[in-house]
């Protein structure tokens, strides 16, 4: 599981990074305002002077700006869909002036500007692609306004220099939020995965499984199977040989976990030497088979400083949905510890029902376990 996004800096998860979000939300109410009205009055200015059809993009982005502000007001999760929004009605009203109004030296001094705010609309990566077409536009439009309007654009030199600025604006605008985003993701991965074993850190990690919960509530025929691992006799290793060779137990076991598992599933460090796989949308039979793979692999290839074998005890459950979060991680707990008793390095699950399914009941063992 990837732990973010490229542009996750620009563009924060309503349900994840509510003050962020928020102070973002205020921030577009007054600058989209602040368009809302210069652009209006430069449609005043231009209709006053009977140019008709200069007074296009300015009106247009008059009119359909505060729909787009009215969205976000209605609805905070059409974010992202009104950032793009006004980064469209931006470059629209950028090339359509370009084609219009380049006799006009006070339309080209904006022009560093743009850069910028399609970077804070639209994030690192989209921002270049945006840019890149608004140079073209703007090319086409000095190249096409002499036969457009029979009127002579700006001179050449004049258009040159404010070409030059449009690209020293973009290069400066790439490298700023370049660090910001090297950075933000440094961050991220340091708040999500533990430094240790690679695996995601308990809180991301359950925030997660609370997510996939959501997702099998919605939709009943996914599956969302929980396996809990403990290494066995993790204490002894620690006290006999040392907490450096505990450490080393605990990252070739994260390891044999990481080499096993596929894009859709998650691994996830609980604590000490707990640990939690999530295996999305698959069946029982596949769920049990990696989980059986895994306690083998780790059998036979993660050793203690003496040459003795580790192993592992684990629980396999499938989330039922409507159930809670910690009667689905008791559940995996109990099963778990029934490894435990029954000998260690084994596997202890539930049988599924009829098709595959767990129904929410409130017995943590509704149907036999199995080791």
């Amino acid at each position: 599981m990837t732990t973010g996004d490229s542009d996750s800096y620009m563009h924060p998860d309503p349900e994840e990074d509510k003050d962020f979000l928020k102070d973002r939300i205020r921030f577009l109410y007054i600058s989209g305002t602040i368009g809302i009205a210069s652009s209006a009055i430069m449609a005043f200015i231009e209709f006053h002077r009977d140019e008709f059809f200069r007074v296009i993009p300015s009106t247009l982005f008059s009119i359909i700006a505060p729909f787009l502000l009215f969205s976000l007001y209605r609805d905070r999760k059409s974010y992202r869909n009104v950032l793009t929004g006004f980064a469209g009605l931006i470059l629209f009203q950028q090339i359509l002036g370009a084609f219009l109004s380049f006799n006009e030296v006070l339309m080209i001094i904006w022009y560093p500007v743009f850069p910028l705010t399609y970077f804070f609309l639209l994030g690192y990566q989209k921002a270049l692609l945006w840019n890149a077409a608004a140079v073209i536009g703007i090319i086409a439009g000095y190249l096409s306004f002499p036969f457009l309007n029979h009127i002579p654009p700006v001179s050449f030199p004049i258009f040159l220099s404010s070409l030059f600025a449009y690209l020293v604006a973009v290069i400066l605008a790439w490298y700023h939020y370049g660090v910001i985003h090297t950075y933000q993701n440094r961050l991220k991965k340091e708040a999500l995965v533990d430094s240790l074993t690679g695996a995601m850190v308990r809180k991301a990690g359950l925030g997660h499984l609370s997510t996939l919960m959501t997702q099998n509530d919605r939709n009943p025929e996914m599956t969302v199977f929980v396996v809990l691992m403990d290494i066995d006799n993790f204490k002894a290793i620690n006290d006999q040989d040392g907490h450096q060779t505990g450490d080393q137990v605990l990252i070739q076991v994260a390891a044999s976990i990481h080499r096993s598992i596929g894009k859709s599933d998650s691994f996830i460090r609980l604590g000490g030497e707990e640990f939690l796989l999530l295996i999305p949308g698959q069946s029982f039979d596949t769920a049990h088979s990696l989980t059986e793979k895994i306690r083998k692999q780790i059998e036979g290839d993660v050793k203690r400083s003496d040459g003795s074998g580790v192993t592992v005890s684990i629980g396999l459950t499938q989330y039922r949905v409507g159930e809670t979060l910690s009667s689905l991680l008791h559940r995996a707990d109990n099963l778990m510890y029934s490894a435990k008793k029954m000998g260690k390095n084994r596997i202890c699950w539930e049988t599924p029902k009829k098709g595959g399914n767990f129904s929410a009941e409130p017995s943590p063992f509704p149907q036999p376990e199995i080791c």
